[in-house]
């Protein structure tokens, strides 16, 4: 045997430190270029480069002094418009001169242009960091080297182009880093794309709240613009002092991308008298999404009416000196429609969230508009273009007759806002349809609220809530009530007040033929809070039934309260069927008791009841329509203490049987 030589460990150590330095230099080749030769070599910075190079200013700011430079990677400016003036513009509005690592970066950074505009530092987690609208693309940033005379430089890759505030090409004023209240008084020199705003400076003017707008710090600032095309006017002197404080978010710089839709922010109309919050929504509209902004007056001051008023967001992120700018279509916080003229609104919006709903209208009952307009409260759940281009409901569409009838099932005679729902005033309210009423449903999760309603045996979310009008309130729906979309089993799963059944059936397997079409169910559902009154009345019951291995008792109960026919019966079928028989009892076909009598009562306070076992149960809701059936939710379980103490007897007894056998076996087989 060799013995190995005493210095080949020591040669084994060296080679090994040789090749990680290798890897490592291999696995950043960059760390020995300055950020211009990065950007050059980086075959994602390209453009980013050939713009910094092509600026005489933005090349000699890189080579001679500390900087940090935002880049944007390529896919960034195949999306962005290419202007004339980005030359101008956009190399020095991408760097500034302090080298800052992303944990070292403030709420804002002066960028290089002309009078040093701020760039907006929004930080939503120390991964998940944006600059204006753009966002940081994480494992591309924090890339630091000195440039040729020492000077320490930092670039991080951002997803979007930046935009600076530009001016009018061949603009006569020089405007450098206007604040807000500059920004309105010099709005003419400035590139809104066409868009003036000389009525609300007028009225900012005129009630001298020039200074809400020249504040320091960072603000958000919603300049409405004099004119949009298709959408309604409002009166210059409806914008009175505390609306234009509607128009300001306070020490919140915020751009569309970093900020959570539906997320609500004071205002400074948010007053002890006076709260208006505003908040960022959006919808797909044909190819393109648009952005919106909502005010929503939570308590009114007796001048202004509580409610949301919507504005579409024309020109978005436009970076000021104290802020960002969004400029809208119209005033936020101005009432100044009643509800058929909301609703008109729509008429040339071909995308308008509600355009579709306004021509189902005309082409079905003309007359429904001037209704809502005659009507001092009121309260419209109007579907959206979504709700109407459901495929499950086009062939109900073509029947004018029918849609007729619906569109009452939409209105509440009164005004009815997310609050009063949500307060637990309410959990039904009737409609213009008689006897047919909206019934609702309160999610929370965190901050937020989730309504949902169901009417005519369709369940609907509110997606856009509160929308003021003089004469009363709309809640903008997902579905059109009263047109069934989905079957039983369907219904079951998507309705949030029915799940101890929904689940019941699934742990049993009584669901799986709900689904069936070709079959006509009719469904007396408890809702979850009759399975809950069964746990206080007899817990012992209530915790079998919801245990796995006793789900073949949890079928049986449901089975009594299921019928399968060659059609589905309401309650007005069951009701005239008893009145046939002398108001005596009327026969139920269930799966289980195919003699199940019950008797029917109907009361124009309460609605409908059932006698079962000299027991009366309301129908909380009548007459839910599915595709392939009905259903009718109840507020009792048909069940009895025998339900589960036959069946247990039953099992028992067959235990004991086989025990019997088995000890039989085992005598005969120990004798023989």
């Amino acid at each position: 045997m060799t013995s190995s030589s005493p210095t080949a460990p020591c040669r084994r150590f060296v080679i090994g430190l040789f090749l990680i330095a290798v890897v490592q230099v291999t696995y950043h080749p960059a760390q020995c270029s300055t950020l211009m030769k990065y950007m050059a070599t980086e075959y994602n910075l390209s453009q980013i480069y050939s713009i910094i190079e092509r600026s005489q200013i933005a090349n000699s700011t890189i080579h001679l002094r500390s900087v940090t430079v935002f880049a944007p990677h390529n896919e960034a400016f195949m999306k962005t418009t290419k202007q004339d003036t980005d030359d101008d513009y956009l190399p020095c509005y991408h760097i500034t001169n302090v080298p800052m690592k992303l944990e070292q970066l403030g709420k804002s950074v002066f960028s290089e242009l002309d009078g040093n505009p701020p760039m907006w530092i929004t930080k939503k987690s120390p991964e998940e960091i944006y600059i204006n609208q753009a966002k940081v693309v994480y494992h591309l940033a924090n890339y630091e080297h000195n440039n040729t005379i020492g000077k320490p430089q930092v670039l991080h890759v951002i997803d979007q182009v930046l935009q600076p505030l530009r001016l009018k090409k061949n603009s006569p004023q020089m405007i450098y880093n206007p604040n807000a209240w500059e920004f309105m008084e010099n709005a003419e020199f400035l590139d809104l794309n066409g868009y003036h705003t000389n009525i609300f400076l007028q009225r900012v003017q005129s009630l001298e709240k020039k200074h809400v707008f020249s504040n320091q710090g960072g603000h958000t600032f919603f300049i409405p613009v004099d004119e949009v095309a298709n959408h309604p006017k409002v009166r210059p002197e409806k914008i009175d002092v505390k609306v234009i404080d509607a128009h300001i978010i306070p020490d919140n710089v915020l751009f569309l991308g970093p900020t959570n839709e539906g997320e609500q922010f004071e205002t400074l109309a948010f007053t002890d008298m006076l709260k208006v919050v505003a908040f960022f929504s959006k919808a797909e509209e044909g190819d393109k999404t648009k952005y919106f902004v909502s005010s929503d007056t939570l308590n009114s001051d007796g001048t202004h009416p509580t409610g949301a008023v919507v504005a579409e967001i024309v020109k978005a992120n436009i970076p000021i000196k104290n802020g960002v700018v969004h400029l809208i279509s119209r005033p936020l916080m101005v009432v100044d429609n009643n509800v058929k003229e909301f609703v008109e609104s729509y008429k040339d919006r071909e995308y308008g969230i509600l355009h579709r709903f306004y021509e189902e209208i005309m082409n079905t009952d003309k007359d429904f508009l001037d209704q809502l307009s005659s009507l001092t409260n009121v309260t419209l759940f109007a579907p959206s273009n979504n709700a109407f281009n459901e495929q499950s409901i086009q062939s109900y569409l073509t029947n004018r007759t029918y849609i007729k009838s619906l569109l009452n099932l939409h209105v509440v005679n009164g005004r009815l806002s997310i609050e009063d729902i949500v307060s637990g005033s309410t959990d039904k309210v009737a409609t213009l349809v008689p006897r047919k009423d909206l019934f609702f449903n309160v999610v929370t999760s965190g901050k937020n609220r989730t309504l949902t309603l169901e009417g005519g045996g369709v369940n609907a979310t509110v997606v856009q809530a509160n929308l003021a009008a003089t004469n009363g309130i709309i809640h903008i729906i997902d579905h059109v009530l009263g047109i069934p979309s989905s079957t039983v089993d369907r219904k079951l799963a998507t309705d949030p007040t029915l799940n101890d059944t929904n689940y019941l059936g699934q742990v049993s397997s009584l669901n799986d033929q709900l689904s069936d079409v070709q079959k006509r169910f009719t469904y007396f559902v408890p809702r979850d809070s009759a399975w809950k009154r069964l746990s206080i009345d007899n817990p012992s019951v209530y915790k079998k039934l919801f245990m796995p291995e006793y789900s073949y008792l949890a079928r049986q109960i449901l089975e009594r309260h299921l019928i399968v026919a060659d059609k589905a019966y309401t309650m007005d079928d069951l009701r005239k069927e008893a009145n046939n028989n002398y108001n005596l009892s009327v026969k139920l076909p269930t799966v289980r008791d195919v003699s199940m009598y019950v008797k029917i009562k109907d009361l124009p306070e309460e609605g409908y009841s059932i006698e079962w076992r000299n027991e009366w149960i309301h129908v909380h809701r009548a007459d839910v329509r599915c595709t392939n059936g009905i259903i009718h939710v109840i507020d009792q379980v048909f069940i009895d203490d025998n339900d589960i103490e036959v069946n247990a007897a039953i099992a028992t007894k067959s235990v004991t049987v086989m025990l019997l056998i088995l000890a039989q076996c085992l005598v005969f087989f120990y004798f023989n």
